[in-house]
C-alpha cells in the first residue's frame, strides 16, 4: 500500500498522461485543484523564460486584471513566484501590502485587493526549475506546512504535464527531421 501523497501523484500522473493531449486544460485543472486544496479561489502560474530571466504567465485563476496590469511578468529573483523560482524553494508574501521586498508589485496588489501568496518552484526531474505555481489570498495569509507540502505535489504533477509535453514535441520534430 503507497503513502497517501504518493497515491495522490500516482493518481495525478494517470490524470496527466491519459489528458495530456491538451496540456493547457490539464494544467488549468490542476492550478485549480491547487488553488482550492488551500481555501483560495485565485491562482497562477508562471513559466520561466530563461532567455530573459522573467516568468511569464501560463495559466492565470481568477487574477484580477488590475493586477495584471503592473505584475505581469516577474524577473526571476523577485516577488513571490520568482524568488520561489530562483531558490528553489516556497516563498511566502503574508502581506504585499507591507512587505519590503514586494515593493514592486505592491501599487497593483492594492489596487486589486490582493493581499497574500504564496509560490512554489515547479522543478522538473533534474531539478531545474521550469516555473512557479501560486495561490493567492484576499487577506493577510501564512501556509501551513501541510499547505506548502501539497502545493508542491501539485508542482511536481505539473512539471510532469510540461515534461511529457515537451517530449511529445522532441519526438514530433526529429520524426520530422527523419523526412
Amino acid at each position: 500500500m503507497l503513502p497517501q501523497d504518493s497515491q495522490f501523484l500516482v493518481a495525478g500522473m494517470k490524470h496527466v498522461a491519459n489528458n495530456s493531449e491538451d496540456l493547457v486544460s490539464v494544467v488549468r485543472g490542476l492550478v485549480e485543484a491547487a488553488v482550492a486544496c488551500v481555501g483560495s479561489n485565485m491562482g497562477s502560474l508562471y513559466l520561466l523564460d530563461e532567455k530573459r530571466g522573467v516568468l511569464t504567465p501560463f495559466v492565470l485563476h481568477n487574477i484580477p486584471e488590475s493586477y495584471l496590469e503592473g505584475c505581469s511578468e516577474v524577473a526571476l529573483g523577485t516577488q513571490c513566484c520568482g524568488r520561489a523560482a530562483l531558490h528553489k524553494t516556497p516563498w511566502i508574501v503574508s502581506d504585499m501590502w507591507t512587505d519590503p521586498l514586494f515593493v514592486d508589485c505592491r501599487a497593483a496588489a492594492i489596487a486589486a485587493g490582493l493581499r497574500s501568496a504564496f509560490s512554489v518552484p515547479v522543478l522538473d526531474g533534474n531539478g531545474k526549475c521550469k516555473g512557479a505555481l501560486a495561490a493567492h489570498f484576499r487577506e493577510t495569509y501564512v501556509p501551513s506546512p501541510y499547505d506548502l507540502e501539497r502545493q508542491s505535489l501539485f508542482a511536481k504533477l505539473i512539471a510532469f504535464a510540461l515534461a511529457r509535453s515537451e517530449a511529445k514535441t522532441d519526438l514530433a520534430g526529429a520524426a520530422l527531421g527523419r523526412r
